[in-house]
């Protein structure tokens, strides 16, 4: 029995328009949120939407990390979103994102603590002959489809043939304009389906317990690639992105650290970046490990602060140098007077504890007006460049 599924005339128009520019057929992903009605049968409509609010904000990040900017993100009929991403993509690159899809839905959310929501995802192709609307009817019928499985298989051979490859987001000091960092960023030169996010990647060896060798190998291109950069290059801070099972190892530290002197790379030029939820698991070892590489010279980072479920109690133990707000809040600074007071309160926060704050996400002047206003010390966003290869980063400083 066919779904119903409503679309405004905007959305249809930007898919046609997209098909027109690019004179190809669009891929897009749809997105259901099932079980919505036990929470709003339990804790209230209110919860109800405000978690699909948590959806939709967590949809609009994935998309724009994944998909690159000016991706759309389409609240659909009941608990259903349509992804439309900014250029042409085929069906297997939108299949290959399905299960790294699943995982950033997968997080607790306020008002389902315990993860029991279930999320069914179906990418489909919407094709330049037929009616938009009637083919994304048809696309929601495969929405009970589960998410392809992944295993260590994929992870070793891209592993193993070099297709992990690097590309680094500028940052930028919020005063001066200059560009002071890069944040290292993952990818994946996949065989037949070309660049890809990290997202595949990263969820295949979350899966196959193969994370940490990803990191390192990922470790391992960054620090060869900042070796050989040209003079301009070598005063840059670049941050490397770290996960809970790095911190789960006693050897990583001291590892890193070898990896670095290997490579030629002052390990004062580095920042390490992770996440609230990276910190869980084992608070006390991850501070010990951080406190370990931070002695080694390194600089540690937050990433993504605003968004996790930990103690802020624990930032004072912790040994960090930066809290990095999630693109999530800065990308709605300019429209959104509850996320300045967020942002407000962290640079507030950061600077009681000694930090400097950066922000992601940045995209137009009036957001980077405001955090100026707001004290930020620095920004990373699609306003000046998105990710880009090691090799067009001195043409950036120019």
């Amino acid at each position: 029995m066919n779904r119903t599924i409503d679309l405004d005339a905007d959305c249809v128009r930007h898919i046609e328009s997209l098909q027109a520019r690019a004179d190809a057929d669009i891929g897009v992903i749809l997105v259901q949120v099932d079980q919505l009605a036990r929470i709003n049968n339990s804790a209230g409509t209110e919860t109800g939407d405000a978690l699909l609010e948590e959806v939709a904000r967590r949809l609009e990040n994935f998309a724009g990390d994944e998909f690159g900017h000016g991706s759309l993100v389409e609240r659909l009929d009941g608990p259903r979103f349509l992804i439309v991403p900014s250029m042409p993509l085929s069906l297997g690159a939108l299949r290959a994102q399905e299960r790294a899809l699943h995982v950033a839905l997968a997080e607790p959310m306020v008002g389902d603590p315990n993860g029991r929501l279930a999320i069914r995802i179906a990418a489909s192709l919407v094709t330049r002959e037929d009616d938009v609307a009637s083919q994304l009817r048809t696309a929601s019928d495969q929405l009970g489809r589960p998410a392809s499985a992944r295993d260590g298989a994929m992870v070793n051979s891209a592993l193993s043939h070099n297709e992990v490859v690097i590309h680094y987001q500028p940052q930028y000091d919020v005063a001066t304009g200059a560009m002071t960092g890069v944040e290292a960023l993952l990818r994946w030169q996949h065989p037949e389906l070309g660049l890809l996010g990290a997202g595949p990647l990263v969820t295949a060896a979350r899966a196959a317990r193969l994370e940490r060798e990803l990191t390192e190998h990922a470790h391992r291109v960054a620090l060869a690639e900042m070796a050989g950069w040209p003079r301009g290059l070598s005063k840059l801070r670049v941050s490397l992105n770290i996960t809970a099972a790095d911190l789960g190892d006693p050897d990583f530290a001291d590892r890193f650290a070898m990896m670095a002197k290997w490579a030629g790379v002052d390990v004062d030029r580095i920042t390490l970046e992770l996440t609230e939820q990276a910190m869980l698991s084992d608070p006390a070892s991850a501070a010990a490990q951080l406190a370990q590489l931070r002695a080694l010279g390194c600089a540690i980072a937050i990433d993504d602060f605003g968004t996790g479920y930990s103690s802020l109690s624990l930032l004072a133990r912790l040994p960090i140098d930066y809290l990095k707000i999630d693109s999530g809040f800065t990308r709605s600074l300019d429209g959104s007077d509850r996320d300045r007071i967020v942002v407000r309160a962290i640079v507030d926060l950061a600077r009681a504890l000694g930090l400097l704050v950066v922000a992601e996400g940045i995209e137009n002047e009036r957001q980077l007006a405001r955090l100026t206003d707001l004290g930020v010390a620095t920004w990373q966003g699609f306003l000046k460049s998105g990710p880009v290869p090691g090799e067009q980063l001195q043409a950036l400083m120019e």
